[in-house]
């Protein structure tokens, strides 16, 4: 018998099917790879603007000198201020219907993060009796507290307003 040269048509076959499962493979670590980069930057991405948007609230909330409407619970709260930048009625509130929060003067408040989870967003106004005067008038803290969608974080400040106490020294 002769030898054959070439190949046959089970090693054709073989070779592809192992080709096949390689690429198989290769294309489930490579997407894997990628999707994982992606998610990372959406979470870096979100956790940086709401760290901005604690910071600016942070900001305005700690310079705040009174209260111009009772807060709302949860949803808003109107106050004055009398720093240079950031002077008159200022409202900070919770845009439910385009899962917003909303920074600015009265009337033409700004959207200052997007995204926010529905039913996460919290707004509280501590009250204690911080001057020793017997009430509980004086505002220790104001807490804001908040999910953005996707990220599954929660992100949260605890703003001490220097203002609302009255100096007694």
């Amino acid at each position: 018998m002769k030898h054959q040269k070439g190949l046959i048509l089970i090693e054709l076959i073989m070779t592809i099917v192992l080709i096949g499962i390689i690429a198989t493979f290769t294309g489930f670590f490579i997407y894997s790879g990628i999707n994982g980069y992606l998610r990372a930057k959406d979470i870096t991405n979100g956790s940086m603007d709401a760290q901005r948007a604690l910071d600016r609230i942070s900001l305005e909330l700690r310079s705040l000198d009174y209260f111009t409407s009772a807060p709302v619970l949860n949803t808003s709260i109107t106050y004055e201020s009398t720093e240079s930048e950031l002077s008159g009625t200022r409202i900070l509130r919770y845009d439910a219907t385009n899962k917003a929060i909303l920074i600015g003067r009265v009337g033409s408040e700004q959207p200052l993060l997007e995204n926010i989870q529905p039913g996460s967003f919290k707004l509280a106004v501590k009250d204690k009796d911080l001057d020793n005067d017997g009430s509980s008038d004086d505002i220790e803290a104001i807490e804001v507290k908040f999910n953005i969608v996707d990220i599954g974080t929660n992100f949260n400040a605890r703003i001490f307003p220097r203002n609302l106490v009255e100096k007694t020294w």
